[in-house]
This record gives C-alpha cells, sequence and structure tokens, in this order.
C-alpha cells in the first residue's frame, strides 16, 4: 500500500510540462522599444524551461526607473497556462490563458481591474507586439508595445 501511494506521489510530481509552453517560445529573447516621451522600455524572456517561461521588464526616462515587472508564464492548478505579474511592487495578478495560435497568445482575467487582457503576437523575426486591453470605469483602453529585438552584442 505503501508502495502504491509513493509511486502515485512519483509519478504526479515528475509529470511531463504542458507542451503548450513550447508554443510560446517565440516571446523568448529580449525586445526593446523607444517611446515619443524618450522612455526606454525592455523586456525580457527566458526560453520555455521546466513547464515555465520568467521575464521581468522596465521602463527607464530621463535616467530613472519608472516601473518594473516580473512576470511569468507557467501551469496554473488546472493545468492550463497562465501569465503571472508582478507589476511595480504591486500585488500579483494571473491571467489564464484564453487561446493560443501560430506565434500568438492570449491571456484573460476578466476580473481584474486593468488590463483585463494580454496579448502577444509576433509579427517578424525581430518585431513583438505585446498589447495590454481591457475596461477602465466602462470605457475600453489599450496600449501596444511594438518590440524590436534587442541588438546583439560583438
Amino acid at each position: 500500500m505503501i508502495g502504491t501511494i509513493l509511486a502515485l506521489a512519483l509519478q504526479a510530481t515528475s509529470a511531463p510540462p504542458p507542451a503548450d509552453i513550447n508554443k510560446l517560445a517565440f516571446i523568448g529573447g529580449c525586445w526593446t522599444l523607444t517611446r515619443p516621451n524618450g522612455a526606454k522600455i525592455e523586456e525580457q524572456w527566458l526560453a520555455p524551461a521546466g513547464g515555465a517561461m520568467m521575464g521581468m521588464s522596465r521602463t527607464v526616462r530621463d535616467g530613472k526607473l519608472r516601473e518594473y515587472e516580473f512576470m511569468r508564464i507557467l501551469p496554473a492548478p488546472d493545468g492550463k497556462l497562465q501569465y503571472v505579474a508582478i507589476p511595480s511592487g504591486q500585488a500579483e495578478a494571473a491571467f489564464p490563458v484564453r487561446d493560443i495560435g501560430e506565434n500568438a497568445v492570449t491571456f484573460e482575467n476578466p476580473h481584474h481591474d486593468f488590463p483585463q487582457r494580454i496579448l502577444y503576437r509576433l509579427v517578424d523575426k525581430d518585431t513583438l507586439v505585446a498589447r495590454i486591453e481591457g475596461s477602465v470605469g466602462g470605457q475600453a483602453r489599450s496600449a501596444d508595445f511594438p518590440y524590436k529585438r534587442c541588438p546583439t552584442a560583438n
């Protein structure tokens, strides 16, 4: 009996990670954009490994850190992927995956204040568009982040 319980416990902890995480490999890498106000936004994602992706971003303007965020994409308790963010020291928020397409993914949490949706779409090998969408006070809002791949160091 104990052997069976141990075998089941080991089987549960060594289950393979969801294959869907590998469909998000297109997000991996270093991405950057400069806004007209001079703000530079950098977002970096580690490639899928161990069933998860880890990311971080920062916004620097006038030589000062203005915003930052720590992100991860990993399975929720139900096994589906979720995007989990901790922006600029705020409370953690989770956005379950809504759909995954060819070089595109949408995460959605209709109960979150703003945004309610987070989207990533690879336009070409050097362009990744991140988008946040939702409503604030009943008004639809969105913001696009047209990132370019960071230049490689020589």
